[in-house]
């Protein structure tokens, strides 16, 4: 090659590696600024490839050495490392990042700009608690990671990094606060079966085990402590279930057997287990099979038809009237609803005296509300005589009319259906002759008298 012009290039920094130059002592080579012939022996590397690295960061130095393009940047906040100079500018292939004796939590994303050429990475001296994936380069052969705050490394970086790859050829990682439990048994097994590839591998050492290192730790013995602690609190959590179970169950039959007509209502009114409960349960205290409203214009009609057909019949019937059973004086309302309350049945006589007088539908209104309330038919409408003015129903009246069917008293059969819509006796006890209103007793006409006195004579 002596007597030719070479010119003077970066193409041509490799003669530097290994001293190759002197094998070219005779070349010349032309610079192209000034275009003077210069011996090629007599030039050192800066002035052959007069380069300055570009995108290097704040604080950092960056230079070639040892076919490597060094990124030093100790002492840099992590920020400033969002763009890192490029091995390519200088004809290399791969670079080395030095970031140790910072405060750096977390490692530069995968993302920044000229990391991906990062072969070697040297982070010792931060305060790093976790690797991620999406921090580390892929090609890397050096990761310096010992003191910082580590306590494990996710499965993830030990499958790709040592279990999978070849390329990490060695990892430094002593001098962290390592823990040592059965969670960790991946670490252990992974440190001990790459520990070739872990220079520092005896000096691991974990931090809740005093004088006890990675290579040491005994994973049976970790494994039993930590089960026995889950067997403990599984034996406490099963106690204290099964416990409050215990209390539960005995709140519910305390519950039920004293409030147990109050739960059998609810029950049936939200259709809920209604297989398991009774209508005849549900009014076993109930004085009364009956109580007829009606308007007065029409006693004749019930003292002399309706009130045989079921005091009289078989089963015979308790029936409350307002005649018979109030007392005279006492406050209407007060007694018009304890005596829908006491009844199996309100028993309307409906008729245009009826839809005329206002206590008659005052009755009505409460029997029907009360009907809502327990979600149960207790109200038996008959039809008595024609209504002749309809305007003056009330709206409620009239859609329960719309809505339910009615007996007539004129039907040939009525008297069978009235008996069948009555409530169907089960071994029910007798009756008391009284109707309670709050706590006062009002005692029965003379009808009913002389008949409780027929039947226990």
């Amino acid at each position: 090659m002596t007597s030719n012009h070479i010119e003077c290039d970066c193409n041509l920094a490799w003669i530097y590696d290994y001293n190759y130059r002197w094998f070219f002592s005779d070349l010349q080579c032309k610079e192209k600024s000034t275009n003077l012939l210069t011996n090629f022996t007599q030039l050192r590397r800066h002035e052959l490839c007069a380069w300055q690295p570009v995108q290097c960061p704040r604080k950092c130095v960056c230079f070639t050495k040892s076919k490597l393009l060094h990124i030093n940047c100790t002492g840099a906040q992590l920020s400033a490392m969002k763009v890192l100079p490029r091995p390519e500018q200088v004809l290399l292939t791969t670079s080395l990042l030095d970031i140790s004796n910072n405060r750096h939590t977390v490692l530069p994303l995968r993302t920044t700009f000229g990391y991906a050429n990062v072969s070697q990475l040297y982070a010792a001296n931060n305060q790093i608690t976790n690797i991620s994936l999406l921090e580390l380069p892929t090609d890397l052969t050096v990761l310096d990671l010992r003191n910082n705050r580590l306590k494990s490394l996710c499965a993830d970086f030990l499958r790709v990094f040592l279990n999978e790859s070849t390329k990490l050829q060695l990892l430094y990682l002593s001098a962290n606060p390592w823990i040592c439990d059965c969670a960790s048994h991946k670490l252990l097994y992974t440190v001990r079966a790459h520990r070739h590839r872990i220079p520092d591998v005896e000096q691991l050492r974990c931090d809740n085990k005093p004088n006890v290192t990675l290579l040491t730790a005994s994973l049976s013995e970790l494994c039993q402590v930590e089960d026995n602690v889950k067997r403990y609190q599984y034996v406490i959590a099963a106690i204290t279930t099964a416990a409050l179970i215990i209390i539960i169950f005995l709140l519910i039959i305390v519950f039920f057997f004293k409030y147990n007509l109050q739960v059998k209502i609810w029950l049936y009114g939200h259709k809920i287990l209604r297989c398991c409960v009774r209508e005849y349960e549900l009014d076993e205290n109930k004085m009364f099979d009956a109580f007829i409203s009606y308007a007065h214009q029409e006693a004749d009609f019930v003292n002399h038809i309706l009130l045989p057909q079921l005091e009289q019949g078989e089963p015979p019937f308790r029936v409350c009237t307002h005649e018979r059973n109030w007392l005279a004086g006492a406050y209407i309302p007060e007694q018009i609803m304890e005596s829908v309350e006491q009844s199996r049945r309100t028993i309307i006589v409906l008729s245009q005296h009826f839809i005329e007088s206002e206590w008659a539908r005052m009755e009505f209104r409460t029997a029907h509300q009360c009907s809502l309330n327990e979600g149960r038919a207790r109200i038996i409408m008959i039809k008595y005589g024609e209504i002749i003015n309809s305007e003056l129903l009330d709206k409620e009246l009239k859609a329960y009319l719309d809505m339910n069917t009615y007996l007539d008293w004129q039907d040939a059969r009525f008297c069978d259906k009235l008996r069948y819509a009555m409530p169907h006796k089960v071994g029910r006890k007798p009756n008391t002759d009284m109707l309670e209103v709050n706590g006062r007793f009002y005692v029965m006409g003379q009808f009913e008298m002389n008949r409780l006195r027929d039947e226990n004579a």
